[in-house]
């Protein structure tokens, strides 16, 4: 190929579907960049469009499941490339077909009760109000409220990941009947502890509030992280590990006229404000949220959560930090 121009020869290795490594080595030494800007979804936006689908469309058996996704404006799906936020609505009366997929998925209660649950192979997890529910990856699950009132939940999977990996399944169960138990009984109060069938797999299916708001409030200044204030993980019991192998999820207390780290990682965090009110700045952009309301903070991008309140504020989170670990990318710096 006698080629003497650099940009001639670009041009000839790119019409045999070739590129010379020179044309991107300078990217090659830069820093990670940020997917997008933060981004921040108010509550009662949310809750009026959830209002609107109610009313407009109906979920039943193999219907449609009534959620409403928050995509970031730099994507056409999803509100990080790897994780997707949705909010749920489920109506009085109203149970939604079970099915299964590869995704795992999580559930964080915003309006439940005793009545409202979801079955998880054949586990019935009752969903109240700061609940956690899990749904680990091709199990079976459904959603059933038996009460008089709305049931609403936020839900969490790896979507982005799975779309990238193109490894999206997804199965509807044959049977019509949704209420497949192996118990009428609350899963939480029929296994303690780590119960399972012989042979089978231990799982954790539903994280307590009463349990999650306990162990928040109990823990001392010094038990603190300088970057997320009191916080814990939704750890998974049998492994220790992260609440999944591709995400794990979070809940964090910023105590009143506190200020945490200014900070940046190579991971995604999606946060829902579950109580108060606060400010996070995420790259010199102040997002003012309160109870209710949605943020993104996306990749390597400079932040800090500051509650300059009285009363303590509560965030819930969840991150795909674990993936980062896992094949050992993950970096932070402070400042």
């Amino acid at each position: 190929m006698e080629i003497s121009d650099l940009k001639a020869l670009d041009a000839e290795l790119a019409k045999e579907s070739m590129k010379g490594l020179w044309v991107r080595e300078e990217q090659l030494r830069r820093h990670p960049t940020p997917f997008g800007k933060p981004k921040l979804w108010k509550w009662p936006k949310i809750r009026e469009g959830l209002e609107a689908a109610g009313r407009l469309t109906t979920t039943n058996y193999k219907g449609t499941r009534r959620a409403i996704t928050l995509v970031h404006p730099s994507l056409e799906d999803g509100t990080s490339f790897t994780l997707g936020y949705a909010v749920q609505l489920v109506k009085a009366g109203e149970s939604v077909y079970s099915h299964r997929h590869t995704n795992a998925a999580m559930r964080f209660v915003i309006d439940g009760g005793e009545g409202v649950y979801t079955i998880t192979n054949g586990e019935k997890c009752v969903m109240e109000r700061g609940d956690l529910v899990i749904q680990p990856s091709w199990g079976w699950h459904n959603h059933i409220n038996e009460t008089d009132r709305d049931a609403i939940w936020i839900d969490c999977l790896d979507s982005g990941l799975m779309r990238m990996l193109r490894t999206t399944f997804q199965e509807p169960h044959p049977a019509e009947d949704v209420r497949l138990f192996n118990s009428p009984m609350d899963t939480a109060i029929r296994n303690p502890g780590l119960l399972a069938p012989p042979g089978q797999t231990l799982q954790k299916l539903v994280y307590k509030w009463s349990d999650t708001h306990h162990a928040l409030r109990e823990m001392l200044p010094e038990a603190e992280s300088p970057h997320d204030g009191k916080c814990l993980e939704y750890r998974n019991p049998v492994t220790g590990g992260p609440t999944f192998p591709t995400f794990s999820c979070w809940i964090q207390m910023l105590d009143g006229n506190k200020q945490t780290q200014q900070h940046r990682h190579t991971s995604n965090q999606l946060y829902y404000a579950v109580q108060g009110r606060g400010v996070t700045e995420v790259e010199g952009e102040k997002l003012e949220w309160e109870a209710g309301d949605f943020f993104v903070v996306p990749n390597w991008s400079w932040h800090y959560h500051k509650n300059p309140w009285e009363h303590p504020a509560i965030l819930f989170s969840t991150t795909d930090r674990p993936l980062h670990e896992a094949i050992g990318v993950y970096r932070e710096e402070s400042r």
